[in-house]
């Protein structure tokens, strides 16, 4: 997969910016504030629809304007497609507009389309950081390979607004229960739907990280990935073979036995938005244990893993985007990183200093200076 253009209008702080790119690696470089983080959010929205950093999307509309736009024209190994979208105001409401190859079409069949991998400095996070983060990692790794995974994820979220919508009503007022019965039947079966598919993804995601991991730290330290299930009363597990049938019944009776307890918080205290990723290093736990220089090195090993497992699941590499953490790496995990990527993944870098990026035969480098970027 490999872009070729990309053109902005009113995104940011670009008016109208129109970029072609021809080689696989392409440095953005220049001071903090001038617009190379934009560049690489646009490619993001692109991918999604929707930035890595705001969850308002018309923040990314260029102050005082009433819409924008971001289009791609990409290369798959069936050829050429663009991928548009638009969002603008009418009327005084926000709208937004996604098009594939000229024709309308909805976020469910954009989502995917066009695969793309981001590593930022927040991503140092995955490892230290709230559990949230990691399973949004790994939501957003399935997701793009798996419309199964991605319906099963929106029926969740859906019947989880459901059932805790019905539990404050139960909270304040005396009803029956039996409406819960029907949510948790639903709730269970999605719960296990999901939790199969993330215990399949992290088996190939522990076969392609754990050697990526030992050779960015230069074979001195060791790497292991599990899934942790939070059941009721503190309860954790570390499911690793277990079938549809068992983990639905797991989660029923789990929904039935903390019933009162929902109805008194007004919310669902079980389910797969309360697992984790757990990550060890060397046999204890990284995000309690290990060295920042570990914790960072863990971190780029999965986000290398996510380039490598869509590969292998799609047939095709996606476009990386490397958003200012250069900076954040010793000189050594900085050339183990171009060395991985190097003629294999189209990739986009953003850096304050060129120096940060040695010269490739394969890479071009931009300056940005206050929204102008000049071909260097």
């Amino acid at each position: 997969m490999k872009i070729d253009t990309l053109k902005l209008v009113n995104f940011r702080n670009y008016d109208n910016l129109s970029l072609c790119f021809d080689k696989m690696i392409t440095v953005f470089y220049g001071k903090n504030g001038q617009g190379k983080t934009n560049l690489l959010e646009s490619m993001f929205y692109a991918a999604f629809g929707l930035s890595h950093r705001t969850n308002r999307e018309e923040e990314m509309m260029k102050f005082s304007s009433e819409g924008m736009s971001v289009m791609l024209d990409f290369k798959k190994d069936d050829g050429g497609h663009s991928v548009k979208i638009k969002r603008y105001t009418e009327n005084g409401n926000f709208h937004k507009e996604i098009n594939i190859d000229g024709k309308k079409t909805t976020a469910k069949n954009h989502y995917g389309y066009f695969n793309v991998v981001m590593f930022s400095p927040e991503d140092l996070q995955i490892v230290k950081g709230d559990p949230s983060l990691r399973r949004r990692f790994l939501d957003m790794e399935i997701s793009q390979t798996d419309p199964v995974y991605y319906d099963l994820l929106i029926r969740y979220r859906r019947g989880i607004r459901q059932r805790n919508s019905l539990l404050k009503i139960m909270r304040e007022q005396d009803c029956s229960q039996d409406q819960l019965d029907i949510w948790d039947e639903e709730i269970a079966a999605v719960n296990a739907g999901i939790l199969l598919k993330r215990l399949e993804n992290i088996k190939k995601l522990k076969e392609i990280s754990i050697p990526v991991f030992s050779v960015l730290s230069d074979n001195s330290d060791s790497l292991e990935l599990k899934y942790e299930l939070k059941g009721n009363d503190g309860n954790v597990f570390y499911p690793e073979n277990e079938s549809f049938e068992n983990m639905k019944d797991f989660y029923i009776k789990s929904l039935r036995e903390r019933r009162y307890k929902d109805i008194v918080q007004g919310n669902t205290g079980i389910g797969i938005h309360r697992d984790d990723l757990k990550t060890y290093i060397n046999n204890t736990e990284s995000r309690s244990f290990a060295s920042q220089g570990q914790q960072r090195c863990c971190a780029l090993a999965l986000k290398l893993s996510q380039i490598e497992y869509i590969r292998q699941i799609s047939g095709e590499y996606p476009v990386l985007l490397l958003d200012d953490v250069m900076s954040e790496l010793d000189q050594y995990r900085r050339k183990q990183l171009i060395g991985f990527i190097n003629e294999k993944v189209q990739t986009f870098i953003s850096v304050n200093e060129r120096s940060l990026i040695p010269d490739f035969n394969s890479s071009h480098y931009y300056e940005i200076e206050k929204g102008n970027v000049r071909n260097r």
